[in-house]
């Protein structure tokens, strides 16, 4: 199973990403460290935070934690965020240099825009603040989070660096198509938040694929966003759970399948 969370899929900017990874939101105090020790010990590389989550201190314990002679620094990819009150160029530079120092980390592999500002032209001078670390070798890649067309646009028709990453809300019954559309148009892979919504994992569709592939509902939901061609980021303090989410790379869906999970609605 290590094997499988240790592919990568290329980015934009000809950097590697992990294809499945493990988010954080929600995850507080000492469960948020020893959830991102434990993802780490069972091959996730790909871990996801946010100064708004308010533990990128544990985080950070949690990956040294974790790091030893098979995992280094260098095998994992730890992906942070710009929030709204560090909406502007001198804003992200101070950004990154609290989100280091929280995660005692030397460099970020990607840093998103939390969510778009009402403006564009504050986007976008946001976007050459992350343009700028971003070529300090603070900052790996850069990316968005919860960008829609509209707001995309614009920021591509100024933008010196593409966003690597679009990470929006993504699961059976909740996706938004013209987004996902845009930013495949674009070569920005969609990184997928809330993965599992919990109302569309009782339909009928996905438990009896579960059935069939002898499955939880949660890990056919998890393997029909990879089939997507976008990466999911469950959460999750259980450590069944953690371990469970990560074993969806022993079967496919068919396009069938696929688009059958794509009409829930």
């Amino acid at each position: 199973m290590v094997n499988h969370l240790s592919k990568h899929i290329p980015m934009n900017d000809h950097k590697k990403i992990p294809l499945l990874g493990f988010g954080t939101a929600e995850l507080k105090g000492p469960s948020a460290e020893k959830g991102v020790a434990y993802a780490i010990k069972q091959g996730y590389r790909l871990i996801d935070t946010s100064p708004s989550y308010g533990n990128e201190n544990e985080v950070g314990k949690g990956i040294h934690s974790a790091i030893n002679d098979q995992v280094t620094r260098e095998d994992l990819f730890v992906s942070t965020k710009i929030e709204q009150e560090d909406m502007s160029f001198a804003g992200v530079k101070k950004s990154v240099e609290e989100s280091l120092n929280r995660l005692k980390l030397d460099y970020i592999d990607l840093l998103l825009i939390h969510s778009p500002a009402d403006s564009d032209d504050v986007n976008i001078d946001m976007w050459k603040g992350m343009e700028a670390v971003c070529n300090t070798g603070k900052v790996k890649s850069i990316g968005v989070s919860n960008f829609t067309r509209k707001e995309l646009e614009p920021l591509l028709n100024s933008a010196t660096i593409k966003p690597t990453i679009n990470q929006v809300k993504l699961a059976p019954g909740d996706v938004d198509w013209d987004t996902k559309e845009i930013s495949e148009n674009e070569n920005i892979i969609i990184m997928a938040y809330s993965p599992l919504k919990k109302g569309q994992l009782n339909h009928s569709v996905i438990q009896n694929l579960a059935d069939k592939y002898e499955k939880l509902a949660q890990q056919i939901a998890l393997r029909w966003t990879i089939e997507l061609n976008t990466i999911p980021t469950p959460r999750s303090g259980n450590e069944d759970h953690i371990q469970s989410n990560s074993d969806v790379f022993d079967f496919t869906l068919t396009d069938e399948e696929v688009q059958m999970i794509n009409k829930i609605g």
